[in-house]
C-alpha cells in the first residue's frame, strides 16, 4: 500500500522535482499543489499521510495552513522542506513515517 504525500509549494519547477523524487520510491505517491485550494482538494480526495511544504510560501500563509491542517487533519504529518537534496528529503519523510505516529500515540496515552 502506497503512502500518499501532498507537496505544496509556489515554485512549480521545484514542486515537480519533489514529485519525481518522491515517486521514485515505489512505496510513496506524490500529489502536488501550487495553491491552497488545490491542496485542500487533494486532502479531501486522498488519504494523505504527509504534507510537505516547499519553497515560495509566505510565513503568514504557512501559519494559517498549519493551523487549518492541525484542526481539520490532525493525523497528517507536516514537513517543511526548503532544500538540501534528495537524501535529506528521504530522511525527513522516513523520520516522519517511523517516529511521528509512535510519538503522537505516546503523548495521547500519557495525557489520558
Amino acid at each position: 500500500m502506497q503512502i500518499n504525500i501532498a507537496v505544496f509549494g509556489k515554485n512549480k519547477e521545484i514542486v515537480e522535482t519533489l514529485n519525481r523524487v518522491i515517486n521514485n520510491n515505489v512505496a510513496w505517491k506524490a500529489f502536488c499543489a501550487c495553491t491552497q485550494t488545490d491542496l485542500e482538494e487533494i486532502l479531501k480526495q486522498n488519504p494523505i499521510k504527509i504534507v510537505l511544504y516547499s519553497s515560495g510560501i509566505g510565513e503568514e500563509e504557512t501559519i494559517l495552513l498549519e493551523n487549518w491542517l492541525n484542526e481539520n487533519y490532525p493525523n497528517v504529518k507536516q514537513i517543511h522542506h526548503y532544500g538540501g537534496g534528495s537524501g535529506l528529503l528521504l530522511c525527513e519523510i522516513n523520520s516522519a513515517l517511523s517516529e511521528g505516529k509512535v510519538i503522537q500515540k505516546a503523548r495521547k496515552n500519557h495525557l489520558i
